[in-house]
């Protein structure tokens, strides 16, 4: 299976040919406020870099957020125009359970990731490992870091590993206990293309007429003053 996978979520965006589950092109850019623009382009390029030509493509992955609203919105819009136009698969996937499968391979490991959200409030989610697919043991929610870290507090008996952008407050609040923080710190489209290739290959399908984005929480908008 030929997967192309979007990941626009957050500052640091990435694209992957993947096949059969293994990267066979990966891009990775900081989109620079001008992902609408660029984003095209770059998908190009990663095509020709491995070899293929769009309607080659079997099947389309997008990381639906929580994460950047404007970013997650082009990757969505873009994912679904290439899906309806060529008549193929897509499958959206919550950008926290990208981050998470970074390590949810791992038997019994307790996993939490971690996206920023606003000032002082992340988007988390903690996760059981030893599943292909990542499975949630917390909901995925806004959360400060001081109340993330009485979420975590039940798994403090064993090692938790933290991936993702993980804020200082959390870190220092966690700092006697045994967590691990993962190098990883953007969900990346490589790991999107393998999640979305198991899921794909259970049956796994969204209609793209219906796929949106994954917000959390509305974004902050601002009212003009009336005169």
């Amino acid at each position: 299976m030929r997967l192309l996978a979007l990941e626009t979520t957050g500052d640091i965006c990435s694209i992957a040919a993947v096949q059969h589950g293994k990267p066979s092109a990966v891009l990775t850019f900081a989109h620079g406020m001008q992902l609408s623009t660029r984003l095209i382009p770059f998908i190009d390029h990663v095509l020709h870099t491995a070899g293929w030509r769009i309607g080659e493509v079997d099947a389309f992955a997008v990381g639906l957020g929580p994460g950047s609203f404007t970013g997650a919105r082009v990757g969505v819009m873009t994912a679904k125009t290439f899906a309806q136009v060529h008549a193929k698969p897509i499958v959206g996937v919550c950008s926290l359970d990208v981050l998470a499968a970074e390590y949810t391979f791992i038997p019994h490991q307790v996993v939490c990731a971690v996206v920023p959200a606003r000032k002082g409030e992340v988007y988390a989610c903690v996760y059981e490992g030893g599943f292909d697919v990542p499975q949630p043991l917390s909901e995925r929610a806004v959360y400060t870091p001081q109340s993330l870290h009485d979420i975590l507090l039940p798994f403090i008996g064993g090692d938790i590993v933290l991936v993702g952008s993980v804020p200082v407050e959390l870190q220092q609040a966690l700092a006697d206990y045994p967590v691990c923080l993962a190098p990883v710190q953007y969900p990346r489209a490589e790991t999107l293309g393998r999640l979305a290739t198991v899921l794909l290959e259970q049956g796994q399908r969204d209609n793209p007429l219906t796929l949106v984005p994954m917000y959390l929480k509305p974004p902050a908008i601002t009212m003009p003053k009336t005169t």
